[in-house]
């Protein structure tokens, strides 16, 4: 469900502008530390510019305050992104709006050939969290998968 919730609002996407200038990026991973799927169209002739991005990150990491289990991601939350015909790069950022102060950033950086549709890379989240007045960062990593077309 999860998988095909992205793949067809990715596919919705798409299909409002030309076919020559857009493509699309969705990039997936689901190990012990965690699950989730980002992504979106992408515009080639405005220098790679993400429209519409959005995505689900689940933890699944012990210690970690319930808020920071499941997380939905919109356009806002992607605050840096790279792409070229070798390159992939996105950092996602999600702030607590209440207290205690905490973070959590999903890093990926993956690297493909401009004609494979799937590249592999190394995803990041840093998981960051108040605890009796000291804020603590942890991090977990493992392998990701993206899927390129366009």
């Amino acid at each position: 469900m999860f998988r095909r919730l992205s793949a067809l609002t990715a596919l919705a996407f798409l299909s409002l502008a030309p076919a020559h200038a857009t493509g699309g990026i969705s990039c997936e991973a689901e190990d012990r530390s965690a699950k989730f799927t980002i992504g979106s169209p992408i515009s080639r002739s405005a220098g790679g510019a993400f429209h519409q991005f959005e995505g689900e990150l689940e933890l699944k990491v012990r210690g970690i305050a319930e808020d920071f289990r499941k997380l939905t991601f919109a356009k806002e939350h992607l605050t840096q992104s790279w792409f070229d015909a070798r390159d992939l790069r996105m950092r996602v950022y999600h702030e607590r709006s209440g207290e205690p102060h905490g973070t959590v950033e999903l890093t990926i950086e993956a690297r493909g050939n401009p004609d494979a549709e799937t590249w592999r890379g190394r995803y990041t989240i840093s998981i960051g969290e108040t605890v009796n007045g000291e804020f603590r960062t942890r991090q977990v990593n493992g392998r990701v998968s993206c899927s390129v077309e366009g």
